[in-house]
């Protein structure tokens, strides 16, 4: 698996990305394979990990045995629940359960059961990242970190909802309230609109993945690629995304309202995914006493068409000052 792990950083860099999120490690066996890689200084580019926790017995488990660390490449800072699944298998947890995307959907935790695990994975002192693609799970998760919050306090525990591609307006508030990141990939935009409105309908679009709005709430938001769920690791479709919210097998525009400009879009993808891993002070832009971190791009970001970002392509790559990748 060691093997796995480093042709994956290699083909990440290649893609200009400086530094990685696993938010889903399923065990602890994987927790020890991204550590004895950094144990060995074989790690090329910046990894930040979250252990999955599938059941109360392992969150009682985990939050009893197993502690958060940080070297210089490798970073254990949390725990990963789904709150739901996907539009494919109908199980989005959505408040309109007769859609097609919803059609199968269930609590995989039951509210109170979620409370006591998010409680106990709170206490921890970890972040805690929520897989969730409905609206009804975004706020059942929602009252659950509201709740270990008024059991322990902690100031800034930053939780995140990964994907958050169906939400309630009116949920905005209670976001911002939290502190909550929004970590999602736009690049599904365009990929998937299409499938979304025909497993969905034109209400439940009207509030797909709301970028502009999450903005305008002052809710950090973070963009990754979620490979290999995803197509594709290439940061370029994000930012396509963001910016155009085009379908790349039609017209269709879901809430062209909802598109960022370039500059919102970039910062998303890395100051933004800096403050989602505690990191906004060393990473995430060029800057005196950051890290040096950074990508030669074939093309000025600032200045390219939408359309041309599809031809975008690192040219280098550079981790702490040095070299990882040269395109030949």
């Amino acid at each position: 698996m060691e093997d796995d792990v480093l042709r994956a950083q290699d083909t990440l860099l290649a893609a200009g990305i400086t530094s990685g999120q696993d938010v889903i490690v399923g065990n602890v066996r994987d927790l020890n394979v991204y550590k004895n890689l950094a144990d060995g200084n074989k790690l090329k580019m910046r990894i930040y990990i979250l252990l999955y926790v599938e059941s109360e017995e392992a969150a009682q488990e985990y939050a009893n045995t197993l502690h958060g660390y940080k070297t210089d490449y490798l970073t254990f800072a949390g725990w990963k629940l789904a709150i739901d699944g996907g539009p494919s298998a109908g199980t989005v947890l959505m408040y309109n359960n007769q859609l097609s995307a919803s059609r199968n959907s269930y609590y995989y935790f039951d509210p109170q059961t979620l409370k006591r695990i998010v409680s106990l994975l709170h206490n921890t002192g970890l972040q805690i990242a929520f897989h969730i693609v409905g609206d009804k799970g975004i706020d059942e998760a929602l009252g659950a970190i509201e709740y270990a919050m008024k059991t322990k306090k902690r100031k800034n525990p930053r939780h995140r909802i990964e994907h958050c591609i169906f939400v309630n307006p009116n949920s905005l508030t209670k976001m911002k309230k939290l502190g909550i990141v929004v970590s999602t990939s736009p690049q599904w935009i365009s990929w998937h609109s299409d499938y979304y409105h025909e497993t969905t309908d034109d209400a439940t679009m009207a509030n797909m993945m709301p970028l502009s709005s999450l903005l305008k709430n002052k809710i950090p938001l973070a963009f990754g690629c979620d490979v290999p769920a995803s197509i594709t690791h290439y940061p370029k479709w994000a930012l396509y995304g963001a910016l155009t919210r085009q379908s790349l097998a039609t017209t269709y525009t879901p809430q062209p309202s909802q598109c960022l400009n370039i500059h919102q879009a970039l910062y998303a993808h890395t100051m933004g995914s800096a403050y989602a891993a505690f990191e906004e002070k060393i990473k995430g832009s060029i800057e005196v006493n950051k890290l040096a971190d950074m990508v030669v791009w074939s093309h000025d970001l600032y200045s390219v068409s939408a359309e041309d970002l599809k031809n975008v392509e690192a040219l280098m790559t550079i981790v702490d000052g040095k070299i990882v990748y040269e395109k030949t």
